[in-house]
């Protein structure tokens, strides 16, 4: 019969190797998302990330053209990323999901222009977001007449080993508020 202070000594030791496993497990699952070189400075970060935000507008301006190749080659290639587009559906999950839905939506849109009002962003470290209104102007291919859609967005981005990637839009139509009016003391 074994004895208690072995059995308690043996416990330890499989309790110290199962938390360094959690340890191990959770720093290689966050690699992809860790960027290669020292981390940038706060001014650096918002730099950075204000410009991949600007081509991300430049790249949908594209979609509402007809082309989805350039806001494809922003999209983060990893199994997390999501899109919840304004043409509706359940949601894509994973790249292999979003590729061919860009593909799709931009055979719904052509001579478009996009316009952007920014109502918040946010970024710290490997991770930013934005919020904003998009009003676009285009023509559904095959009609002459403009149509104008108006979008309630959200953006997530993360730096990832090549740089800041989309991995996640969420864009709906709902700018009609519901619910009781506001009032003078609501913004």
């Amino acid at each position: 019969m074994e004895s208690f202070e072995r059995f308690e000594e043996r416990e330890m030791k499989q309790t110290h190797i199962d938390s360094w496993i959690v340890f191990v497990v959770f720093f290689v699952a966050a690699l992809p998302a860790v960027s290669s070189g020292p981390p940038p400075t706060d001014a650096q970060a918002r730099a950075e990330f204000d410009a991949f935000s600007e081509k991300v507008s430049q790249a949908q301006a594209e979609l509402f053209r007809g082309r989805s190749a350039p806001l494809k080659a922003l999209f983060s290639r990893a199994s997390d990323v999501t899109l919840f587009g304004v043409l509706g559906g359940r949601g894509e999950h994973g790249w292999d999901q979003i590729a061919p839905r860009l593909d799709w939506a931009s055979t719904q849109y052509s001579e478009g222009a996009l316009t952007i009002e920014r109502i918040a962003s946010y970024v710290d470290g490997n991770l930013g977001h934005v919020v904003q209104i998009e009003k676009v102007r285009f023509k559904v291919p095959g009609q002459s007449a403009p149509t104008l859609l108006e979008i309630r967005a959200t953006w997530v981005f993360r730096r990832e080993r090549d740089g800041w990637r989309i991995v996640h839009r969420h864009a709906d139509s709902q700018l009609k508020r519901q619910g009781p009016a506001k009032t003078g003391s609501e913004s």
